[in-house]
């Protein structure tokens, strides 16, 4: 069976055009008049695609509808996209036909892409003059290495009071990202294109606002949350201990785990390093006597496999009495960039 111009087999879709091809005009009208206008775009690029049909071909994807031929037929000869667009006319009425066939548009940028591509002091100027909660929400929409950046250009009491509000953030409406990404948009000179929405999307606020304080310079990131503290000191303890996860232990003196895993139940360590780093389980086991670390190995590979929730709730955990037994002064955490 013949191919198409470029080579590839025959598709649905240029059968569909050979038969449409090879009816009566009136016929062929009537017919599109059914399709919808996704069909009709991909029968105009289906034609398109086509070059010559042998008769072989036309007999065999007409089927009982053939009629008897003796020469190829020349998709050329009918007008290929234009005989199609002109029986798309006759069929839909002009109007409808110029907007399935007519020049597409490229889909415009949204305009969070727009905002997220501005200067860093730009974007800091003109987050300053919005209201805060809505600041607050375009800026969780950024890369935390940006966000940082943006925090960083920001006078003190800005900065700190939206980290306050970004750390609080749970849930973040879009409809609300869309009407202030698209003001933002426009102060920078650019038109966005988005639709409005009443859907909302889960977001971790403390999560983002401790990453971000992490990619800042250490004196900086300390200093913004010594700030935040004034403002909400509860915030920026919890921020400061989503700062430190399970795996920063590795970071911590070996001679330090002993009191951690005292405060502990066993069977959390042996939970939460069901997921850990081998680097990180070796750092427990060196925390422990030749015995007792080979009793963790042993619960380690005789422990059922545990839900991701509820290994991170293990981990979870023991993060949060680590903390408390800095804060006790029994554990020291090491200084934040610390390698």
């Amino acid at each position: 069976m013949t191919t198409t111009r470029t080579g590839a087999p025959l598709g649905p879709q240029h059968k569909a055009a050979i038969a449409v091809l090879a009816l009566d005009e009136s016929v062929a009208a009537q017919l599109l008049s059914h399709l919808g206008d996704a069909e009709m775009r991909a029968l105009a690029k289906a034609v398109e695609e086509l070059d010559v049909v042998p008769s072989e071909t036309l007999s065999a994807v007409l089927g009982e509808l053939a009629r008897a031929m003796t020469g190829p037929v020349s998709v050329s000869r009918t007008g290929g996209r234009a005989y199609v667009e002109r029986l798309a006319a006759l069929s839909l009425g002009e109007p409808r036909a110029s907007r399935l066939f007519g020049p597409t548009e490229a889909p415009p940028v949204p305009a969070i892409e727009l905002v997220k591509s501005a200067r860093t002091k730009t974007l800091a100027d003109l987050l300053g003059d919005e209201h805060p909660q809505i600041a607050a929400i375009i800026m969780c929409q950024l890369p935390t290495r940006t966000a940082a950046a943006v925090l960083k250009a920001m006078p003190e009491d800005r900065s700190a009071d939206l980290a306050k509000r970004m750390a609080a953030i749970e849930e973040i409406p879009d409809a609300a990202v869309l009407e202030a990404s698209e003001s933002l948009a426009r102060a920078l000179a650019a038109a966005g294109g988005l639709s409005n929405s009443d859907a909302r999307s889960e977001f971790d606020g403390l999560a983002f606002v401790a990453a971000l304080v992490n990619e800042l310079p250490v004196d900086h990131g300390d200093a913004l949350l010594a700030k935040v503290g004034e403002v909400d000191p509860a915030v920026a303890a919890r921020v400061r201990e989503a700062m430190f996860t399970f795996e920063d232990l590795l970071r911590v003196e070996q001679r330090q785990l002993g009191p951690l895993m005292r405060a502990v139940q066993s069977e959390q360590v042996v939970i939460a390093l069901q997921t850990a780093s081998e680097e990180l389980r070796a750092h427990f086991f060196g925390a422990l006597s030749q015995r007792a670390a080979q009793t963790l190995r042993e619960d380690l590979a005789n422990n059922k496999p545990r839900r991701i929730a509820e290994v991170e709730a293990a981990q979870r955990q023991i993060v949060e009495t680590a903390t408390r037994l800095a804060a006790e002064g029994t554990l020291q955490l090491p200084p934040r960039g610390e390698a």
